[in-house]
């Protein structure tokens, strides 16, 4: 089950614990009404009271069963089927007391109440719980179904009348129950297209478009997060800052479609290289890239960007049939709180680690010289 259908799931289970809260209390007090105007609880004291119990403890029931948080989709859709079977068994019960009410002429006037009730609680049951066509039609036929085939079947004139408004009324029921259920769907439809555009603008808020890295704004984030992070556990953190060296040359001579396609593959092979847990490789600027590698030791760090480094030159990026020979420029800087007062010391660190690189003749690898020092 994916992760669409998941989160319809979800929202038809919050809907249905919803709409079968306010539904419940009512089959109780329909009885309660039909049961005392009709006689019931004096004749058959033990019964109508065994079943107003059954009514109530059916709707602590729907109280209880409470919808899951975080669940999978299998597990809301064994929560749904158990949901409707606490309503249809009401819906069975009351269709069973109708009948009750149908053969038995002592009831009196109290039949026409219970008849009236059964046709509000179906036109309940095809507005309220459309979210499921099938359930829904169920529902309405156990509570009226029975009955009506009683009232068909009987000889007095008022029955069959009774009967006849209510096959009417009830081809009403199931127009309405079919247009709930697509305006409920439709609704459906309309949540995930705004939670597919939200999570759109999410993504594109933190992600580089052209090289599908983290960019800046998450880079800096995630960044900011781990520093806070090691200060208080004292986990080792490295920073690595990478710089495309002579990149400028490539757009010059080859277009600027070519040279996103050369970033695009160095991002492709940076993914690669740092997809360790714990590690985020970021874009930061136009040929510039960023590694965060939470719990690596700078030793570490120095080997993996090495390795990084060497396998640009040892396989060069190749482009349209084209061989670009392309080396990078890193930076290294492990967190030190003796050294780093915050965020921004710690990236000025690995920055300052870059420019050295470069000074040096570039397609190199150098580390903070302050930990030098320190070290």
């Amino acid at each position: 089950m994916n992760l669409v259908q998941t989160r319809r799931l979800t929202q038809e289970m919050v809907d249905t614990y919803r709409r079968a809260l306010t539904g419940g209390p009512f089959y109780a007090i329909a009885w309660l009404l039909v049961g005392l105007y009709g006689g019931a609880f004096s004749r058959a004291p033990w019964i109508s009271w065994g079943l107003l119990l059954v009514f109530i403890g059916l709707s602590i029931w729907r109280f209880l069963h409470r919808p899951l948080d975080d669940a999978a989709g299998p597990q809301v859709a064994r929560w749904l089927h158990l949901h409707w079977g606490i309503v249809l068994s009401t819906t069975a019960l009351w269709g069973g007391l109708f009948c009750w009410t149908t053969l038995d002429l002592r009831f009196g006037e109290a039949r026409t109440t219970a008849l009236l009730f059964t046709l509000g609680l179906a036109t309940a049951i095809a507005h309220a719980f459309s979210m499921r066509r099938d359930f829904a039609l169920a529902g309405v036929a156990l509570l009226c179904l029975p009955a009506l085939s009683l009232l068909l079947l009987s000889g007095e004139p008022s029955d069959r009348a009774n009967a006849l408004m209510m096959a009417v009324y009830l081809l009403y029921v199931l127009i309405a129950l079919v247009r709930s259920h697509a305006e409920y769907q439709q609704r459906l439809d309309l949540d995930q297209e705004l939670r597919n555009q939200r999570d759109l603008f999410s993504r594109q808020s933190r992600i580089d478009p052209l090289t599908e890295l983290a960019n800046r704004r998450q880079f800096a984030d995630v960044l900011e997060s781990a520093v806070a992070q090691a200060e208080i556990s004292g986990a080792p953190l490295t920073l690595l800052l990478l710089d495309v060296d002579h990149f400028k040359q490539v757009n010059d001579s080859h277009g600027h479609a070519r040279g996103d396609a050369c970033l695009l593959a160095i991002a492709r092979r940076l993914q690669d290289s740092f997809s360790d847990a714990g590690d985020l490789a970021a874009r930061v600027g136009g040929e510039e890239f960023g590694v965060v590698l939470q719990a690596h030791e700078i030793e570490e760090a120095m080997e993996r960007a090495e390795r990084f480094r060497a396998s640009l030159v040892q396989d060069p990026i190749v482009v349209d049939g084209i061989v670009l020979s392309m080396t990078v420029s890193i930076g290294v800087a492990g967190f030190n709180p003796a050294l780093h007062a915050d965020v921004d010391a710690l990236y000025h660190a690995a920055d300052s680690a870059v420019y050295r690189a470069k000074a040096k003749g570039r397609n190199r690898v150098c580390r903070d010289m302050l930990e030098d020092v320190a070290g």
